[in-house]
């Protein structure tokens, strides 16, 4: 050994040089803490929030150590006396907790106990080393005996290097992330404790292994930065003219709007109680834009857990549902069952992501995101379970709590679903009797077939032989009639029993004949109501049909519009210009193409949607507002500009919402795509009065090119492209505007359009403002 390389570690041994030592150390421990916290705060990660604390443990043992070590220099302890078991109890102490700290990220009991226990074996045998120590230097004999010549220093290398060697192939076993840091670690450490035992020299401390932890000990800092902080979408360049159009990072990473979602909320709620999970968990999935979407159940008073549904968002599947064994997912029942959430990275050593791996039959489950669904009363139902697979997404602090928000509109879905549920098992053991009932009717009918035989067979009246009977009836009836005048003039006189005996066998005769007519009269109300029930069958198999067609459509147009947003957003690369027009293009054929699916929809419904029409005040403020952000897109694509003439003062108007609203819409839409390239749309709402009743006068012209005379009849009749021409000067199909028109007539308002050829046209509804008292004065009318 060189003399420089020995005046270095001796400097490492003897104050104030050892203080350097002890700084280094803090400080290395001290800053992966910092960053640890940093880490924990920004993610939340259960691994964050461990590593933080088993780097305050090593902080806080190394800054006992370096008091120790300046009391000692300022000779207020004797540092020959304490300090040299101290020391080599701290390195074998930060051993074990080092190979804790990479080796098990995760929460593991078992690992915390063997930690546990070796701390206490350390400070055990600290204790010992500490009497034995003291014994020595005692003794006159030994007062020269430096601590390295000593048999316990022997002991204490042994186990350092024997820990080491445990720690390395307990992370060569287990394979977490971040390995290789902590194999270098102890790998360093492990040389240091070699080197001190190969070359030998005097002193109470150890100047190789103090040199190999101080080039070690600095690796703790990248401890926190195995698993990434979850990624922020990134705002990408978006030209806009007013404030509303700028679209916000946060909002890119989701593929519809919070309203949007509570009315697919809304729709899965009043489906078959069977589905409603796997409907939850695909609009959740389309919402988030989910690789995978689960909803977990709580039953059995929460001591079991059962996923009810899931989506697959790649493959567009609803995944069936399973049973969860707890003991697979001890972080994720854990959270579920004090309802709290959970965010876990993708850990290669995570107890949960394996379990769901098992469970799901995936290699790696990507990032996990859960959230509870609590009750207003914070009773846990279940909970919801995000995973990315396949798009390595990250889940951030807004993912948790966009996601926190939608399970709370969830609870009413829920326990309306477990009402019917239960409604559906009552209906089942109602079935099961009714069936039950059948049995014996069938069985009593047949006993009253044979009791019918047995009475033909012996002479009783048939069905045919019955108006024999009632003509008989009759003519008695009409005899007895005779038979009574006459006994009232006294010409002709009767014995009293003949006269109660014929009156007891009409009687008789009469009441059989009532039961046979009120039979017949019961079947032909029922073949009426079946021969009913067959003809609105047959008018609505049709539109059945359309409307699920229609519905099944929007699955993968939502997909396509929810990954043109994440594109779009630049979350998962940047575009260049002409990408994101042809990414703009595709979304915008998509939205058409979604916007003509609700027309097919709506009109294949519209027959049954006027029979549920509502009449309510609706401020029709707030109906503009609606559907000018409905319509917003395709205003924006066009660069059309929307000027707006509306009274100070609008009083409500008396009609059904919903409506309103879809009026509003598609007279919009009609004039969006009958306007030019940054063209201009004019709103205007006026009030007007006609024999004696208000009424509200809605007009909204466009700047087209206008409508021919001739076309004008067409503009409300249903204009398929397969039977008429299109209409210049009229947006797409005009679907849209045969549906403004129903909805118009049925609220007892009027729809018509002006045109001018070049300038464009006004099409202008009319509707009374007191919708009831309109509907009481037309009754009459329609009367007459």
């Amino acid at each position: 050994m060189s003399a420089f390389t020995s005046l270095i570690l001796t400097q490492l041994t003897v104050p104030p040089g050892d203080l350097i030592y002890y700084i280094v150390l803090v400080f290395a421990v001290a800053g992966a803490s910092l960053f640890a916290f940093i880490h924990w705060r920004a993610s939340e990660f259960p691994q964050a929030r461990r590593a933080f604390v088993g780097l305050g443990i090593l902080l806080g043992a190394q800054i006992i150590m370096f008091i120790l070590s300046g009391l000692g220099w300022q000779e207020i302890v004797d540092p020959k006396m304490i300090l040299p078991p101290m020391d080599r109890a701290y390195i074998m102490f930060g051993i074990i907790w080092i190979t804790w700290l990479f080796a098990f990220p995760e929460p593991n009991r078992g690992a915390d106990a063997a930690a546990a226990l070796l701390s206490l074996f350390v400070v055990t045998a600290l204790g010992l080393s500490l009497l034995t120590w003291q014994t020595q230097i005692a003794n006159p004999q030994f007062a020269s005996l430096s601590y390295n010549q000593t048999v316990d220093d022997w002991f204490w290398q042994i186990s350092s290097l024997v820990l080491t060697l445990i720690g390395m192939t307990i992370l060569f076993i287990r394979r977490p992330d971040g390995m290789w840091y902590g194999a270098a670690l102890l790998f360093m450490g492990f040389l240091g404790h070699i080197g001190h035992l190969l070359v030998q020299i005097e002193g109470n401390y150890s100047g190789i292994v103090r040199l190999a932890y101080m080039a070690a000990y600095p690796i703790l800092m990248t401890l926190p930065l195995r698993f990434a902080l979850p990624s922020q979408a990134v705002s990408a360049p978006h030209s806009a003219i007013t404030k509303q159009d700028t679209i916000s990072p946060e909002r890119r990473r989701y593929s519809t709007d919070p309203k949007t979602f509570h009315a697919m909320l809304a729709l899965a709620a009043e489906s078959n109680p069977t589905k409603v999970s796997q409907a939850v968990t695909r609009a959740i999935a389309q919402t988030m834009l989910s690789d995978l979407c689960f909803m977990i159940y709580l039953t059995d008073n929460n001591n079991q857990m059962v996923i009810a549904g899931g989506y697959d968002l790649i493959r567009e599947d609803s995944l069936e549902g399973g049973s969860l064994n707890k003991g697979s997912i001890p972080m994720l029942a854990n959270s579920l069952q004090r309802g709290r959430p959970l965010r876990m990275p993708a850990s290669s050593t995570s107890a949960d992501i394996k379990g769901l791996g098992d469970i799901l039959g995936l290699t790696n489950p990507g990032h996990l995101l859960s959230v509870p669904i609590l009750t207003p009363e914070k009773e846990a139902l279940g909970g919801i379970l995000l995973l990315s697979p396949y798009s390595d997404r990250t889940w951030t602090a807004e993912d948790q709590a966009f996601l926190s928000n939608i399970a709370t509109s969830l609870v009413p879905i829920i326990k309306r679903s477990q009402k019917l549920n239960k409604l559906e098992t009552q209906a089942d053991q109602a079935r099961t009797q009714t069936i039950q009932l059948e049995r014996q009717i069938q069985e009593l009918s047949q006993q009253l077939e044979a009791a019918r035989a047995e009475i033909q067979k012996s002479g009783s009246v048939e069905m045919s032989s019955l108006l024999v009977a009632q003509e008989e009836s009759q003519r008695i009836i009409g005899q007895l009639q005779i038979e009574n005048a006459e006994l009232r003039t006294g010409k002709k006189l009767q014995p009293s029993g003949g006269t109660s005996q014929v009156e007891n066998e009409l009687k008789a005769s009469l009441q059989e004949l009532a039961r046979l007519q009120n039979q017949l009269a019961e079947a032909n109300m029922k073949t009426h109501e079946m021969e009913k029930g067959r003809v609105a069958v047959k008018s609505t198999e049709q539109a059945e049909v359309i409307a699920s067609i229609s519905q099944e459509l929007r699955q993968p147009l939502s997909s396509i519009v929810g990954y043109t947003d994440l594109l779009l957003g630049e979350s998962v690369g940047i575009l260049g210009a002409l990408q994101r027009k042809f990414v703009e293009r595709i979304k915008a054929s998509t939205e058409r193409i979604r916007s003509l699916t609700d027309d097919m929809i709506q009109i294949t419904t519209l027959e049954t949607e006027l029979n549920d029409l509502k009449p309510e005040s609706v401020d029709l403020n707030s109906i503009i507002d609606n559907a000018m952000s409905y319509t917003s897109t395709q205003v924006r694509e066009k660069n059309i500009s929307i000027h707006l003439e509306l009274p100070k003062a609008l009083a409500p108007i008396h009609a059904d919402r919903e409506a309103l609203q879809q009026i509003l819409i598609h007279l919009l839409q009609n004039a969006g795509a009958a306007t030019p390239f940054e063209g201009a749309i004019r709103l205007k709402v006026q009030t007007r009065s006609e024999n004696g009743l208000d009424y509200i006068l809605i007009q909204v012209a466009d700047s087209g090119g206008g409508i021919a005379s001739n076309d004008l009849p067409r503009v409300f009749t249903r204009l398929y492209r397969a039977d008429n021409v299109l209409i210049q000067g009229v947006g797409d199909t005009g679907v849209g505007l045969s549906i403004a028109k129903t909805l118009t007539e049925a609220q007892h308002g009027r729809i018509w359009v002006e045109s001018e050829q070049g300038a464009g046209a006004t099409f202008s509804v009319l509707l009374p403002i007191a919708g009831a008292a309109v509907e009481r004065n037309t009754e009459p009318k329609g009367k007459k």
